[in-house]
């Protein structure tokens, strides 16, 4: 099963301007995109292209693109418009900001001394006491305004999603289904093989979710899960077992996280086909470890997001196991793991 986990950052205030140019950017190998250049955290840069924030790699691009990244970089940024600082500003303690961007996303009124806000991952800003005038997107933390949210956005089983993760969101299972076909070769390249029983994926809300779980005992925030029965069976003087295994994912979850799920979940079928047991920490932890990997493969901010709550994960099961596991993956490589992995299992 897989849990969601998010956060904001509640911040007091303490107590410019060259405006995004889109570029065309090359890679090493020639290809060219025009985008602009909204992030740099390390050797990862955010380039926003048709609207679309994507995370990719400083070394991906030429030698004149990596010194246009530097050059940005160095410049002070307003964290919602992200253009260079000057003129009047605000300061709080973390960010300074120009003093017309410095405003509620709710009521619009400019922030004083004194009061308390938030502040999404996306550069939203709000005051802490608007409460329910304000939704926080369940996937990627993004703030809205409920009032100006399409209906469809508000799910019947409480979640909200923002516009661009609905825009996204899987909400039938033909597209499910590509989403998995999506995660196949990546899973196979692991070594985490197809299943050898059968495999059927289950779109549901939240309330069925959470009753599903009760079934192994599983409960929190979760968005996806795994059921497996086997039988065992004699055929011709040797014993096999066959299996069953149904995987339950949230509706509405947009593309790269049901990537996320997905994997997730197919590590559970792996492990259940091999009676491989072990500690929740270990158990879970293992498949945060897949699905990081599948989200590896992924460009989007949002890919970066859901890895970096992973790492950030103050769960005991989710967080501190997928974080013990890793330190064990970067020790052994993933060839060593899945042999340690192998040797858990126990076959009734």
């Amino acid at each position: 099963m897989l849990q969601s986990v998010s956060g904001l950052l509640l911040l007091f205030i303490l107590f410019g301007s060259l405006f995004l140019d889109a570029r065309v950017w090359t890679t090493r190998d020639g290809t060219k995109s025009q985008g602009e250049l909204i992030e740099v955290e390390g050797d990862r840069i955010g380039i926003r292209i048709h609207d679309r924030d994507y995370h990719f790699s400083i070394n991906r691009f030429s030698d004149q693109d990596q010194d246009y990244v530097r050059q940005w970089a160095e410049v002070s940024r307003c964290p919602v418009c992200l253009r260079g600082l000057r003129g009047k500003t605000k300061r709080t303690s973390t960010d300074e900001f120009h003093a017309e961007c410095f405003r509620c996303m709710v009521c619009a009124k400019g922030f004083v001394g004194g009061e308390r806000f938030q502040l999404d991952p996306w550069g939203g800003l709000s005051h802490l006491h608007h409460g329910k005038a304000l939704a926080s997107c369940g996937s990627c933390s993004r703030f809205f305004v409920r009032s100006k949210a399409k209906p469809a956005q508000l799910f019947a089983d409480g979640r909200v999603s923002c516009e661009t993760c609905f825009q996204d969101g899987i909400l039938d299972q033909r597209l499910l289904e590509k989403v998995l076909l999506r995660i196949k070769p990546v899973m196979r390249e692991l070594g985490l093989s197809e299943p050898k029983g059968s495999l059927s994926l289950h779109m549901v809300d939240q309330n069925i979710l959470s009753r599903e779980a009760l079934k192994i005992n599983a409960r929190g925030n979760l968005r996806g899960l795994t059921l497996t029965k086997y039988k065992v069976v004699g055929q011709r003087g040797q014993v096999r077992a066959t299996f069953e295994h149904k995987i339950y994912v949230l509706y509405g979850l947009p593309h790269i996280e049901c990537v996320s799920v997905l994997a997730h979940e197919w590590a559970h079928v792996w492990l259940n086909e091999r009676f491989i047991e072990s500690t929740p920490p270990v158990i879970e932890g293992f498949c945060n470890l897949v699905s990081e990997h599948a989200l590896g493969q992924e460009k989007s901010k949002l890919s970066s997001i859901i890895r970096e709550n992973m790492i950030k994960s103050d769960s005991p099961v989710y967080g501190a196991g997928y974080r013990r596991m890793k330190q064990r993956l970067a020790q052994i490589g993933w060839s060593v793991l899945l042999k340690e992995m192998k040797a858990k299992s126990s076959p009734p």
